[in-house]
């Protein structure tokens, strides 16, 4: 169910005047039968086969005028589908998303361990050990850690509602460095690998967290990763590929999302960056 609130933030960042849509709203040839649709018909997707659930529920709650909003929406959303680059409208409603996504997850981890933001002694600390005492996990990796689901969870209820089946969340790739071709790795081949050789098979396979993409997840056009810096003074670094028999030794991921996966961008609860 869309809530009043989470419905005005993705509203919000378009403005209500449907105005503004009118360049995106002309049907092309790159158009689906259902986006051309849903493009001619903002105020009553319905008709057109689509999921109304977001427009029925803000007018439930009384939302004036939203349901032609969230029609937009939905039609911008489905803007040349085969298309490789994400309308700028679409994205900028993505990255509002992500963004305060990422803020709400900061914010409720740090209230669970503490009051406010922790000190950099806090964030140092040695929460875990391996069997040798060696120290493993930092408290900095664990709210890095648990902000990540939290902020996955958000992004996948929100964008639901007007991007379903156009992104995808933590979806494993193959990437073939020969031929740059990508290939999909389910679940299922995942644990598959997990269980044989300790999981070398793995090896090169990458997992953005966010990946916006034509309704195809092999046709991306823009891939976000989360980044939570324990502390608002550190910038957010990508993982450098430090194993002498990986891959892509010595490079970021950030750099190996680029080459292999498309644009690429940071998400940190305050700002985007690549």
């Amino acid at each position: 169910m869309v809530r009043a609130p989470g419905l005005l933030l993705l509203v919000g960042v378009m403005g209500l005047n449907v105005g503004c849509w009118a360049d995106e709203l002309q049907c092309t040839p790159a158009d689906t039968t259902y986006s051309c649709c849903v493009k001619q018909h903002p105020t009553a997707p319905q008709s057109c086969g689509a999921s109304t659930a977001g427009a029925e529920a803000a007018a439930r709650g009384g939302l004036s005028g939203t349901n032609v909003v969230v029609g937009t929406l939905v039609a911008a959303a489905t803007i040349s589908s085969d298309d490789e680059v994400l309308p700028a409208k679409t994205q900028a409603a993505v990255e509002k998303v992500l963004r305060e996504c990422a803020v709400k997850a900061h914010e409720a981890v740090n209230r669970k361990y503490f009051k406010g933001d922790p000190t950099p002694a806090q964030c140092a600390e040695i929460v875990e050990r391996d069997a040798k005492g060696t120290a493993i996990t930092t408290r900095a990796m664990q709210l890095g850690k648990q902000k990540h689901v939290e902020a996955l969870a958000c992004v996948s209820d929100l964008l639901s509602k007007f991007l379903s089946g156009r992104f995808s969340m933590e979806q494993r790739y193959r990437p073939n460095p020969t031929t740059r071709n990508l290939e999909l790795v389910s679940i299922e081949q995942y644990q598959k690998l997990l269980r044989v050789n300790q999981g070398k098979g793995l090896r090169g396979t990458l997992v953005p967290d966010v990946v916006i993409h034509s309704g195809d997840p092999l046709r991306i056009q823009i891939v976000y990763d989360f980044k939570f810096p324990c502390l608002r003074r550190n910038s957010p670094t990508w993982t450098v590929y430090t194993q002498a028999d990986h891959p892509y030794r010595d490079r970021t991921q950030g750099d190996v999302y680029e080459e292999f996966l498309g644009p690429t961008r940071r998400v940190t609860p305050w700002e985007i960056v690549r």
